[in-house]
């Protein structure tokens, strides 16, 4: 498995926790709590530090070594960004639609909303890029 590869794949998992542990909390909690319940927003605040900071160990300590990039690792990175930008686009397209639909009688989008946006786009975009750069992989391997 190429290290670019080995990255991806820690990187997917830990994107899926965290989305998953994510969304555990805002359905138990409710979308509002982390307005109304600072200990609820310094638990998520903890994850959305956190999870970058355990990526980054893992990847130190399964990459120690420095990598070379060569053309194929490149032209995969240049596919999964493609990738990565469209489903940002996407994710921010589907906030726009649900966040105006819902909220269009009042006039007004609770500012809890803008948290919520940027952390989804972190996510969406971190996890576009490791599925794109495995599929990259999986699409050459199969290819020759």
């Amino acid at each position: 498995m190429a290290p670019l590869q080995k990255r991806a794949l820690i990187s997917l998992v830990i994107g899926l926790v965290f989305s998953a542990g994510l969304v555990a909390l805002f359905t138990i909690k409710g979308v509002t709590a982390l307005d109304e319940n600072s200990g609820f927003r310094y638990i998520v605040y903890g994850l959305w530090i956190g999870v970058p900071l355990v990526y980054g160990l893992l990847t130190d300590i399964t990459l120690r070594k420095p990598t070379q990039i060569d053309e194929r690792d490149r032209l995969i990175l240049e596919k999964s960004t493609k990738a990565q930008l469209i489903a940002v686009l996407l994710s921010l397209a589907a906030w726009l639609i649900v966040l105006t639909e819902v909220y269009h009688e009042s006039g007004q989008v609770p500012v809890i909303f803008i948290t919520l946006i940027f952390i989804s786009v972190l996510v969406v975009s971190t996890l576009a890029q490791s599925l794109g750069i495995l599929l990259g992989y999986r699409r050459l391997d199969q290819n020759g």
